[in-house]
């Protein structure tokens, strides 16, 4: 029913004080892909199925009617909203003599497309639900110095001091596991814990090598220095994926500088998961079964990895980011010192001022944001070009 022009008076101005914002890129990325035609072939396809199981012609979980209950609501709302629009837009036209109610009239317009895109973007979320890893809160972060010697290392310090910076900003716990400090400075390879909300979600995306451009202090041409990052899921419960049957533990005694309890005594731990294969060696801890918790919780961690390496295989894309062992040798990150930039390569973002971007500032956590939502439109282009309903 068309709005009657009382009601239309008043609404514009109960909406001519609100303030208007711009919208994102990603939400307009969003907002295109859901008003394109394989989005409304989707979005007419969830509606079709849920009516067919309302009325008994067909069957599905229960957690997938709720799934294609929820987009339906959404969607319906969004329609109702741009019927609206259109409307008001039909209501313009007889506007014509009044300038003013014009205007108001026009800002109107502008407000209830502000409120579609928001719906928009409340209906993007319905289409692409979290998953376990999106909101897992612990994960591994592991850095290995690179090409470049000790200008490497001095690198993958930095980048080491960013991550804890980081994880203090976001107040997340940081555990070293392992840490092989360099005497001339920076750091060979570490091994990090981490763990806080959604942890993992936000520092995915930072696994692959990290490349730096800079002259060094004492030389004078530029270098060209790398550094690879990876970031292991966690699970929540260690005992889940790496049953105490399911390893093989044998104690040893730890190599490296003797010094007291080191090579004293089998305090190292090689525990072989008896399925694949796969072994780790945890000797950092000057007990024993410290060292079995850590190779339990680092094994854990590669095997959810492959879990995860697994699944991105089943998927065929045109993804922009990658979350697996083949993206950690893709470069993603150039510091560049001469330029004052730092630029991600998978979302060709540059920004200004590397020594903030490694102090952990505004622009490290602006780049973040901007990946994990690359990583939403990735997932709801996925669906839709598909038509699968998850």
């Amino acid at each position: 029913m068309l709005l009657r022009q009382p009601q239309l008076l008043l609404r514009l101005f109960r909406l001519s004080t609100l303030q208007q914002s711009t919208p994102s890129s990603s939400s307009t990325a969003s907002s295109n892909l859901l008003t394109s035609e394989n989005g409304e072939k989707f979005l007419k396809t969830v509606i079709e199925r849920l009516k067919e199981c309302q009325e008994g012609n067909a069957s599905a979980a229960p957690e997938q009617i709720s799934y294609w209950e929820a987009i339906a609501k959404q969607a319906s709302i969004v329609s109702d909203t741009r019927s609206e629009l259109s409307q008001l837009n039909s209501i313009i036209n007889d506007l014509k003599e009044t300038e003013e109610m014009r205007k108001l009239a026009e800002g109107d317009v502008e407000s209830i497309k502000e409120t579609l895109e928001s719906e928009l973007q409340e209906l993007a979320t319905r289409v692409v639900p979290l998953n376990n890893l999106d909101v897992l809160s612990k994960c591994q972060i592991e850095l290995s110095s690179g090409a470049g010697g000790q200008e490497a290392m001095l690198f993958t310090g930095e980048l080491l001091d960013m991550y804890q910076k980081l994880a203090a900003s976001n107040s997340w716990k940081w555990d070293p596991l392992q840490v092989d400090n360099v005497p001339l400075g920076g750091v060979r390879s570490a091994l990090i814990a981490v763990s806080g909300e959604n942890v993992y979600a936000k520092m995915r995306f930072e696994a692959g090598v990290h490349r730096v451009q800079r002259v060094p202090v004492n030389d004078s041409r530029m270098h060209t220095s790398t550094s690879s990052i990876s970031v292991l899921p966690e699970p929540e419960e260690v005992s889940v994926v790496v049953p105490s049957d399911s390893v093989k533990i044998e104690a040893m005694r730890a190599s490296g500088p003797g010094g007291q309890n080191v090579n004293k005594r089998s305090t190292a731990v090689r525990m072989t998961h008896k399925e694949t294969g796969i072994a780790v060696h945890c000797m950092d801890e000057r007990f024993q079964h410290l060292n079995i918790q850590i190779a339990y919780k680092r094994l854990a961690a590669i095997l959810m990895q492959r879990q995860v390496d697994a699944m991105l295989e089943k998927i065929v894309s045109r993804r922009k980011l990658q979350v697996g062992s083949k993206a950690r040798a893709e470069k993603i990150r150039t510091y560049n010192f001469q330029h004052d930039k730092v630029t991600d390569h998978r979302i060709q973002m540059a920004i200004t001022g590397v020594n903030e971007f490694l102090s952990a500032g505004e622009t490290l956590h602006a780049m973040i944001d901007r990946l994990q939502e690359q990583h939403m439109e990735d997932r709801l282009d996925h669906i839709i070009e598909n038509c699968i309903v998850e």
